[in-house]
């Protein structure tokens, strides 16, 4: 990997970084939710600092070409934060089915306090 691709990619990679603890500091990232794309910036400085790690690692799992296995670990991590959204969302879901049924029931007992007077 020549090294003009390389700074180009550590600065691809810092501004990722900054992105992400922008959005934080805004608060429009949650620091549980933000932690696995920070987890992925990692990964993707360690590839860059160290390429050789990529080919052995291709080696190891038996791909051919260290370019799938690059693809092979971005197909993973998409699927690992779809799977995560997805269990956020069926938790919101949950939350939200309650607070409906609650806000119904205080309803319900306003309406009957309310007939009674």
């Amino acid at each position: 990997m020549n090294i003009v691709l390389r700074v180009s990619l550590l600065v691809a990679i810092a501004a990722y970084l900054v992105l992400i603890l922008v959005l934080l500091r805004k608060k429009s990232f949650n620091l549980k939710y933000s932690l696995l794309w920070m987890f992925m910036a990692v990964v993707l400085l360690l590839m860059v600092a160290f390429p050789q790690m990529v080919v052995t690692i291709a080696d190891i799992i038996g791909v051919s070409l260290p370019i799938n296995a690059i693809f092979m670990a971005f197909i993973f991590f998409i699927l690992l934060m779809v799977v995560s959204l997805t269990s956020i969302i069926s938790k919101q879901h949950r939350e939200i089915k309650t607070l409906i049924q609650n806000v119904a029931i205080l309803q319900k007992r306003v309406s009957e306090l309310e007939n009674k007077n």
